[in-house]
């Protein structure tokens, strides 16, 4: 019985302190699997073509949800019938690999120096996009 009282009131104080709710190494795994989840549908919804003309294509931009993030592009098709789609998980995924950013129960450290890379440019070749 003695027991059972002690158990009870850990859980209730564990509860009154949010610790009930999942950790924040938990909270951030968990949104940083919600930000890579996100980025595999848009890039299987980004597709290169149709095009007719440079117009016609466009760019996903990603965000590394890791403590020093960069950014990656995908070429992909505007005029395609899932480019919507793409494109909006494309922003989900840079909306939630902020928030993993934010979450990140590691201390911030400085973040090497890479040589900036310029995204790519699309354009239409052979009726697929792809950079130019």
């Amino acid at each position: 019985m003695r027991a059972r009282k002690l158990l009870g009131l850990t859980v209730l104080s564990l509860a009154a302190c949010g610790g009930g709710g999942g950790s924040e190494p938990d909270r951030y795994q968990q949104a940083v699997d919600q930000a890579n989840q996100a980025e595999v549908t848009a890039r299987a919804l980004g597709v290169p073509s149709p095009c007719q003309q440079d117009q016609q294509c466009g760019l996903l931009t990603f965000l590394e949800p890791t403590a020093c993030p960069t950014q990656t592009y995908q070429i992909y098709s505007t005029a395609s019938a899932t480019a919507v789609a793409a494109s909006a998980a494309a922003s989900q995924q840079v909306a939630l690999a902020q928030q993993a950013i934010a979450l990140n129960p590691n201390p911030p450290q400085p973040c090497p120096l890479f040589p900036v890379r310029a995204p790519p440019t699309p354009v239409c070749v052979a009726n697929v996009c792809q950079a130019g």
